[in-house]
């Protein structure tokens, strides 16, 4: 079902007009704009001509795949693309949430670099399926999966979603562990007077134990909710 966005207090006209600055910027057709965002050529004009204001399915396609932000569509204010710090969910109307991914990755193997982070996108999720599991989105993130040391759970290239308000480790749970510079997917587990254990599925990386109280160099950014590993 294709469900608008309310419009009280905002200009379709405005809002259409943005819809088609989108368009040129990305030097694309209004066909070509409205088969990438997934409707049809008539529905495209429908928004950009003022009659009707756009879906949130639209704002979310419309976010996913150019990084245009649904804020700066319906309104003209904040940053046009995607950032770390700007991002903004679609309407809440939509039965999904976009999760934003994350330009880093979380290495399954020695460990991947990463100094900054920045939105590059995001994923669909059922907004049920998260309520389900106790998930706020406001508290999500979508990563990349770098190196073997916990195949076959997760191989390079899958995508995990990470709960950044859970951080303390439970036995047999996954994790992304901050360790200096570099980011790891891993089991951990906190044991008794500190120590914390990180493992690994891969039986060729063993396993070994941080004394938290002796650094400062190691935090756990979220549990690991969900992957795109395909079984």
């Amino acid at each position: 079902m294709d469900m608008p966005v309310h419009s009280h207090g905002l200009s379709l006209a405005d809002i259409g007009a943005r819809i088609r600055a989108a368009a040129d910027e990305l030097e694309k057709s209004g066909t070509e704009f409205a088969a990438e965002a997934g409707v049809p050529y008539s529905t495209y004009r429908a928004y950009t001509s003022g009659q009707r204001a756009p879906s949130a399915e639209f704002l979310s396609a419309v976010f996913m795949r150019f990084g245009i932000l649904p804020s700066w569509v319906l309104t003209g204010q904040g940053p046009r693309r995607t950032t770390a710090a700007s991002f903004q969910q679609p309407a809440n109307e939509s039965t999904f949430v976009v999760i934003p991914r994350y330009d880093v990755a979380a290495s399954a193997g020695p460990g991947a670099h990463n100094s900054e982070e920045a939105a590059i996108g995001g994923l669909s999720f059922s907004k049920k399926w998260l309520q389900s599991r106790g998930l706020n989105p406001l508290n999500l993130k979508v990563i990349d999966v770098v190196g073997e040391s916990m195949a076959s759970k997760l191989d390079e290239g899958d995508k995990v979603l990470v709960d950044v308000s859970d951080t303390i480790p439970k036995s047999g749970r996954a994790y992304v562990l901050r360790q200096g510079g570099e980011l790891l997917v891993k089991y951990c587990q906190l044991l008794p007077d500190g120590i914390l254990r990180v493992s690994s599925e891969n039986q060729n990386y063993p396993t070994y134990d941080i004394d938290l109280s002796k650094t400062d160099d190691v935090s756990i950014v979220g549990r690991v909710r969900a992957s795109t590993h395909e079984w």
